[in-house]
């Protein structure tokens, strides 16, 4: 081969090597087109491993369990009872985490941002999961989390601007009917825009669709979240905000106690 061809096949893999690697961070960043769940922690490790035990124990609930179900013949069950459970166990493990990160039922994705958690989900209603976890530690008045704090369901996630914000708002506000009182909880972290150039819009889009609906920034029925983690926007519908001890897992627990 040619000086000229190794250099433009030495090109060619550079160039391969960097998408690659592109996309794979990609994948691992919060971004526009996701849904899932927003943590807070005071330990970031400790509250992902958290987060994925009680996401997952609760979403098997839900929707069932993400191993496939497969009926052994008679003659294999006695064989299959020890060894063989613990031999599926670990290959269903491998299975998760060889899956495609996209493909996976929960996964922690970079906000850049300290103390603040994004869990990717592909799960069908977030906002579920975390009512059911909710209604479980205020009956059961169980701790189950000591690093996970806060957690709020997502919808949907869309680019920090503002065109952007208001138009996947507006896509929730449906949601909001039958609700006497809400609130707009907006969060701006590290980025430039306005609290006030959300608010403002949003509140007459939600007043426009349901003109009964009453403003309540103490005990508000139903609340719309909106937060700007620099350059992705994440939103949410959550009830009783304020009577759920806005969705700090930790202080329900103790407050049920």
């Amino acid at each position: 081969m040619s000086e000229s061809g190794n250099k433009r096949k030495a090109k060619d893999k550079a160039y391969y090597i960097k998408s690659a690697k592109q996309a794979r961070k990609s994948s691992n960043e919060l971004g526009p087109g996701q849904k899932g769940f927003l943590c807070t922690s005071n330990r970031e490790k400790e509250s992902v491993r958290e987060a994925y035990n009680i996401l997952n124990e609760y979403a098997d609930i839900i929707y069932g369990s993400e191993k496939p179900k497969e009926e052994p013949e008679l003659s294999e069950v006695k064989k299959e009872e020890i060894e063989d459970e613990l031999s599926k166990e670990m290959e269903e493990l491998k299975k998760k985490q060889a899956a495609p990160v996209s493909e996976r039922r929960f996964q922690c994705v970079m906000t850049n941002i300290k103390g603040c958690i994004f869990i990717r989900s592909t799960v069908e209603n977030p906002s579920a999961v975390v009512d059911a976890i909710i209604n479980d530690i205020e009956k059961k008045k169980q701790q189950t989390t000591k690093f996970l704090l806060r957690m709020l369901p997502i919808q949907l996630t869309c680019k920090s601007v503002k065109e952007d914000i208001l138009k996947a708002a507006e896509n929730l506000i449906d949601q909001m009917a039958d609700y006497k009182t809400f609130s707009l909880l907006i969060k701006i972290r590290n980025h430039n825009i306005k609290r006030d150039a959300l608010i403002e819009p949003i509140a007459e889009m939600v007043s426009k669709k349901f003109p009964e609906i009453k403003v309540d920034l103490d005990n508000p029925e139903i609340s719309m979240v909106v937060e700007v983690l620099r350059a992705t926007c994440c939103l949410g519908v959550v009830t009783n905000y304020s009577g759920r001890a806005k969705y700090n897992l930790v202080e329900i627990a103790q407050k049920a106690k």
